[in-house]
């Protein structure tokens, strides 16, 4: 079953004697259930406002979307009932205390008021903030309201989770946890929509991704196949002792040396016998989805370019 339908999604902001900015272009994306799906792209490319239709925040211009077969526009209510969601901004009540904000969520979600108390612990607890409970959230730290914003979306435990560059500004232990809880709560069954800056984050959580640019999809698919496919097919090396005899075809690239791959296995054999103990590291260098995206972002900007030279 699908958790995400987005199907020819459009939308576009006017101001007053200025162009129509176009932020969502005909896009289209499915999430199946279970999955935890990657959403990149630049700044400006589309994804907050795409965030902002998925969770019913914003009215498309056209196109529909269905949360579980339910579509947000017709069924706002119904669908939200079943997703979480985790905003880039940091928005809580700073008067009231974490616990008072938590119970507040909980009651909006339907949690009964008997099982509130025990679902708030085991929030705090998964995001270590039981010695907050008490505090008011004007006092917490930056790090700590952005657990917070996350206890508050997970609350009613919904069956489908966005989170929106969820560990921007936060430290690298706090990184690692939220990654952490990502994963459990994806093992227990929720299903997760994932936007991020921090490439590597998609690669550790996310089996596909889709890559926006311009308001419009540029490439979707499986992580996999997107890095087999924009692989650069070498062998790359680094040595003990670099100032050697090489075999041919061999090429420098900063403190590493590269070698086109012909047959992998008969490569790979032919360096191990010359160089011997002298090899530091060796890999089959497959494309990061940083250099997938970059690549592909590139290409689009070179495109549009050529567009507006030609036109």
């Amino acid at each position: 079953m699908l958790a995400l339908d987005v199907s020819n999604i459009n939308k576009r902001f006017e101001e007053k004697n200025e162009q129509p900015i176009i932020a969502n272009d005909h896009i289209t994306v499915s999430v199946e259930e279970g999955e935890i799906y990657g959403l990149l792209g630049p700044n400006g490319a589309g994804k907050s406002t795409l965030i902002n239709i998925i969770s019913g925040v914003m009215l498309p211009d056209s196109g529909s979307i269905n949360i579980f077969g339910t579509d947000i526009v017709t069924h706002t209510v119904q669908a939200k009932k079943t997703m979480g969601v985790v905003p880039q901004e940091v928005v809580t009540e700073l008067a009231f205390t974490v616990e008072e904000i938590l119970h507040y969520m909980g009651g909006m979600y339907g949690v009964p008021r008997d099982q509130r108390s025990q679902r708030i612990t085991e929030v705090l607890r998964d995001l270590e903030l039981e010695d907050k409970r008490h505090e008011r959230a004007r006092k917490l730290s930056g790090g700590m309201k952005r657990r917070l914003m996350i206890a508050k979306a997970i609350m009613h435990k919904p069956r489908f989770l966005i989170l929106d560059e969820p560990t921007s500004g936060v430290d690298v232990a706090l990184r690692q946890k939220i990654w952490d809880l990502v994963r459990r709560m994806n093992k227990e069954g929720t299903t997760i929509l994932f936007t991020t800056h921090y490439i590597e984050e998609a690669e550790q959580l996310c089996k596909e991704v889709v890559l926006i640019d311009h308001g419009r999809v540029i490439r979707k698919g499986k992580v996999s196949d997107l890095q087999r496919e924009f692989s650069e097919n070498i062998i790359a090396f680094e040595l003990y002792d670099p100032d050697v005899e090489h075999l041919p075809g061999i090429h420098k690239q900063g403190v590493e040396f590269h070698l086109s791959i012909t047959h992998l296995d008969q490569d790979m054999t032919a360096i191990i016998r010359h160089y011997g103990r002298n090899l530091k590291s060796v890999k089959s260098a497959a494309a990061s989805l940083e250099q997938v995206f970059l690549k592909l972002t590139s290409h689009e900007q070179a495109t549009e370019k050529h567009k507006s030279i030609t036109v």
